[in-house]
């Protein structure tokens, strides 16, 4: 069924009126009619299922006919540090990971990124496709919030913004070798975690100074397996044992 998030507003009572950009996507874009369905989802966390009252392109009216609070996000806050990789491997990330629960992804500029920062408006171009992408993947997934993609920074920020945040922060790094995600896991209470922060590397992966940098910081090294794993795949791999940890 087709999701539509409404982040500016809370549940209404009755019938409401879309903006003219909502509209359009549901009249033009979505090609929905008088009587068709949808789910709305709102600012305060609530899910209704709507039907169109009235379509054209400039307004579109909704009739709310029920409504309950969305069940579908972690019982927990994400945010993934994600080392900027190259071209479609970022928007594979992004994609993937609002699928399984993400929060928020915090794009980061580490060593041995092969993308370099873009200025001003070109790397605004670039977050706001980002954004785009995980957007779409809210709507395909079923998710209660749309994750943000926010401004990249650089490690030594990222890092310090994870220990301010007072999140449990998992650093996987192939050469760690004793330490697990499961020892760091079980070596907290599940019902204390309400913040989880976890940092992926680039293709070439960390520097061993960033990684001693992100625990002198408070990050938990961890390892996540005996096979290295691509830029691309080893957020969701942690995003997926997480999802099994906490909500299986």
């Amino acid at each position: 069924m087709t999701r539509l998030f409404m982040v500016d507003r809370e549940l209404p009572s009755g019938s409401f009126i879309l903006d003219k950009e909502r509209s359009h996507y549901i009249s033009k874009v979505l090609r929905m009619n008088r009587g068709e369905e949808l789910t709305v989802v709102f600012a305060d966390g609530v899910e209704a299922l709507c039907e169109v009252e009235d379509a054209n392109g400039d307004e579109t009216a909704l009739k709310v006919k029920s409504h309950s609070r969305s069940v579908s996000e972690p019982p927990y806050t994400i945010t993934l540090y994600q080392s900027v990789s190259k071209g479609e491997r970022m928007e594979l990330t992004i994609q993937k990971c609002v699928e399984l629960g993400v929060t928020r992804i915090v794009p980061v500029f580490s060593s041995r990124c092969v993308v370099r920062p873009d200025l001003g408006k070109k790397q605004e171009a670039k977050t706001a496709r980002w954004q785009k992408i995980a957007l779409e993947a809210a709507r395909q997934s079923g998710r209660g919030i749309i994750p943000e993609v926010a401004d990249p920074l650089n490690f030594k920020d990222a890092v310090e913004a994870a220990k301010e945040s007072g999140d449990l922060v998992l650093f996987p790094w192939e050469e760690e070798h004793t330490n697990t995600l499961k020892q760091a896991l079980e070596g907290n209470n599940k019902a204390d975690i309400k913040g989880i922060s976890v940092f992926i590397g680039p293709e070439g992966g960390y520097e061993e100074e960033e990684a001693q940098k992100a625990a002198q910081n408070g990050a938990l090294k961890v390892t996540i397996g005996k096979r290295i794993l691509r830029t691309e795949t080893a957020g969701a791999a942690v995003l997926s044992m997480l999802l099994f940890n906490f909500e299986l």
